[in-house]
């Protein structure tokens, strides 16, 4: 899967969305990536579920919207992690005019979910940095 024409697909207007998770991990080269999760503002988030062909999913109290291999994320704010979409738009990584969430916050964001696969992807990451 080529992540940066999936996105563009999606035709997803610029400053209003930032692609989190292993997106970025994918196009660098650190490990291929299954899906792709994007957060992005409320006024998107509330286009797209307008839109209705957008499956709605709730976890954690939120509605996620999914559709082929996107999940759109409400907002990035969780108890462990306190960065917000815009903060973690203002310091993304530009690639072919796509946003993705830079390495820090990446690892950070990871650290926060917890979970083993977050650990193994940091992991990764401070390795791919550290080269």
């Amino acid at each position: 899967m080529n992540i940066i024409n999936k996105i563009k697909e999606l035709n997803l207007p610029e400053g209003e969305y930032v692609v989190v998770g292993s997106g970025i991990m994918d196009v660098l080269g650190i490990r291929k990536a299954s899906d792709i999760d994007i957060a992005v503002t409320p006024d998107l988030y509330n286009k797209l579920r307008k839109i209705g062909d957008w499956k709605e999913e709730e976890r954690y109290g939120l509605i996620f919207l999914k559709k082929d291999v996107f999940e759109i994320i409400p907002q990035l704010e969780w108890e462990n992690y306190s960065t917000t979409t815009k903060e973690a738009m203002s310091s993304s990584l530009t690639i072919e005019g796509i946003s993705f969430m830079n390495l820090d916050e990446l690892c950070k964001f990871k650290k926060a979910l917890g979970r083993e696969k977050d650990y193994n992807d940091i992991e990764l990451i401070k390795k791919y940095q550290n080269k």
